[in-house]
């Protein structure tokens, strides 16, 4: 069921993607708008500055016909990228150039990505290779979410493929600073990995007057059907944030020449996918008036090149790059340099790379601060809620009440009386709420709200250690309950949230405010309050910020940052502000932490004393001590 629904939200994505081409005037007036969604889906809005990229080459090899140049360069300060650059032996005018981008082996050295580079260099181009993060002489790590579960590279915004774009940026940059290279003739090609960044980059940078993507062509829905999110490391996709698929990135790279070379037989990027994709683009480039600057070649191959796929990737290039439609009869050679003659730092890499922690640097984080009087705090309430509501959470307030399937008395046993509501929410997920209302309690009791705990294998009057006379409400969130996800199912579920533009925690979040859409009328004199522990503690504050109904927040145990893998996961949080500053735009809404108020949230304490409301954040013992703050409940 769960999947399900994960499945349909996929489907609605892929089928909504260019499902109708941009007019030619639609296309011009929102390209730039178009151009900077995608910049900040990999990181890269604003774009980093452009730093001096200090590019050296540390040796060259000269193979009679053409000549292999050693090179790195520092895309950021201390970032080191290394690449090798093959070119003519003999050049006598400024060339085209090609950036080669790699996949996922051994990076430069490996066949192809040696074979393919040569080709070029052997052929009138200027043909530069990069090794990806963590591959070859490269350092740093990719594959995050795949391998070590770091989600909180969600929270952050960041994706790797952020960074290589990044990288292939300043290689452009590189290329054009060349004597032998003609800036205005740029083309980008790449396999697996490398063919998504291909249509990455073409995407991102204008300068990129050719593209031609191998074997990475697919769409969200096909990542959800065929589970193929789980063969890709984080490189592969971009941070959502605007529920994006391929053909809204083809319509950036168009009118100029897109190549799309697949193999029908590749296992994890599928002919009904690629067709489909490629269907949409051909259309938006008809309706610019160059369809034939759109074209898709496939061979009944694997996931890799095949002599026709070759065949036609050199063509295009000549065609667009150097104006020649002549034929191309001869494919690449046989030979195979030894990895060590490729090597650019001849196997001592640079000691203090700061590409070994860019995953840590890239993202820039707002400086933490507490605004230092009640104006102040109220502009910056505004403002960061705002953009919270329009980064992070644009989708979480559900636009209507679930729609209720059953609504049951569960029993009683003498003091507690529970009633079950269960509902489906908008995409299909049928969960549970469950109210326990002492029997003695008064009709304006308060009314606390909590999350079921993923841990929580007790259904039956189970509610959170509260004093009696107070109403619980225990929302079964998806992914807890009856909907619980096992290891061998949660991390492909994360990894295609964020495919969909929301996380499991958000989603969370969403179902306990549609229960309290269904709920909160049954009880229109209480005090609405909500409650959250451990690791569920961030889904209660951001439901708070959320339902301004919501009157006051109980906090026990809350995590200290989102900038760690065990925290809840929301899409680009950080760059809005961490936990404890995000809990402080509650003010002044009352806030109890159970026992002492944590290091890290001291900011709150101080956001709410400079506002003249520091009584408002208190402590108690245990929960069973709570009551409901008063105007001003003692400190």
């Amino acid at each position: 069921m769960l999947y399900h629904a994960i499945l349909g939200d996929a489907r609605a994505i892929s089928s909504q993607s260019l499902a109708t081409p941009l007019s030619p005037a639609d296309w011009k007036r929102n390209l730039s708008s178009r151009r900077r969604q995608w910049r900040q889906m990999l990181g890269i809005d604003p774009l980093p500055e452009r730093t001096p990229m200090d590019a050296t080459v540390t040796g060259m090899l000269d193979r009679a016909d053409y000549v292999v140049e050693k090179i790195h360069f520092q895309s950021m300060p201390g970032a080191y990228v290394p690449g090798n650059l093959y070119r003519p032996a003999k050049i006598r005018e400024p060339l085209p150039a090609v950036l080669y981008l790699c996949g996922h082996t051994k990076g430069k050295i490996n066949r192809p990505y040696q074979a393919n580079p040569r080709w070029f260099g052997q052929h009138g181009y200027v043909a530069l290779v990069l090794d990806p993060i963590q591959l070859g002489e490269s350092q740093g790590y990719h594959a995050g979410t795949i391998s070590k579960q770091w989600y909180h590279w969600y929270s952050r915004g960041y994706t790797p493929a952020g960074v290589e774009i990044w990288n292939a940026m300043r290689a452009l940059d590189y290329l054009q600073s060349r004597a032998d290279v003609d800036g205005s003739r740029l083309g980008v090609t790449g396999l697996s990995g490398g063919g998504a960044m291909s249509w990455f980059l073409a995407a991102a940078d204008e300068r990129v007057g050719c593209c031609v993507p191998v074997c990475q062509t697919g769409s969200i829905e096909q990542h959800a059907v065929d589970r193929t999110v789980d063969g890709h490391c984080d490189c592969a996709f971009w941070i959502n944030l605007h529920r994006w698929c391929t053909p809204d990135v083809g319509a950036l790279i168009a009118p100029r020449p897109l190549l799309v070379a697949s193999g029908t037989e590749d296992v994890i990027w599928r002919p009904f996918a690629f067709r489909d994709v490629m269907l949409r683009i051909r259309k938006q480039y008809r309706e610019l008036g160059v369809e034939e600057n759109c074209a898709l070649t496939e061979d009944i191959t694997p996931h890799g090149y095949s002599p026709a796929l070759r065949n036609a990737i050199f063509s295009w290039f000549n065609r667009h790059l150097k104006n020649d439609s002549a034929p191309v009869t001869d494919d690449i050679t046989d030979d195979l340099e030894p990895e060590e003659n490729l090597l650019v730092f001849d196997g001592k890499q640079p000691a203090h790379d700061r590409m070994k922690i860019i995953d840590q640097v890239f993202i820039p984080r707002p400086s933490p601060s507490a605004p230092g009087t009640e104006p102040e705090i109220r502009s910056w309430q505004k403002e960061t809620l705002a953009k919270l509501r329009h980064v992070t959470f644009p989708r979480t307030v559900p636009a209507a009440p679930p729609r209720v399937c059953e609504v049951r008395d569960a029993g009683s046993d003498g003091n507690l009386t529970e009633r079950t509501w269960v509902f489906e929410t908008s995409d299909g997920v049928e969960l549970r709420a469950h109210l326990l209302l002492p029997c003695t309690a008064k009709p304006d009791a308060p009314l606390v709200v909590a999350f079921r705990s993923p841990d929580d294998q007790r259904i039956f009057f189970s509610r959170p250690p509260l004093a009696g006379g107070i109403h619980a409400l225990t929302v079964d969130v998806r992914s807890t309950g009856a909907t619980a996800m096992g290891p061998g199912i949660l991390n492909t579920a994360r990894r295609l949230y964020m495919n969909n533009g929301q996380t499991l925690p958000e989603r969370q979040v969403h179902d306990l405010l549609a229960a309290l859409t269904l709920v909160r009328p049954r009880f229109p004199e209480s005090p609405l309050v909500v409650f959250g522990s451990g690791v569920m503690a961030p889904h209660a504050v951001y439901a708070a910020l959320l339902n301004p109904d919501i009157g006051e927040i109980i906090l026990q145990n809350p995590p200290p940052t989102h900038d760690d893998p065990a925290v809840a996961e929301f899409l680009a949080v950080l760059q809005t502000g961490d936990l404890p500053h995000n809990l402080a735009l509650a003010f002044p809404r009352p806030i109890t932490f159970v026992g002492e108020v944590p290091a890290a949230y001291d900011v709150v304490t101080t956001v709410y004393r400079n506002g003249g409301k520091g009584p408002c954040v208190r402590t108690v013992g245990k929960l069973a001590d709570w009551a409901p703050a008063g105007p001003e409940p003692p400190r």
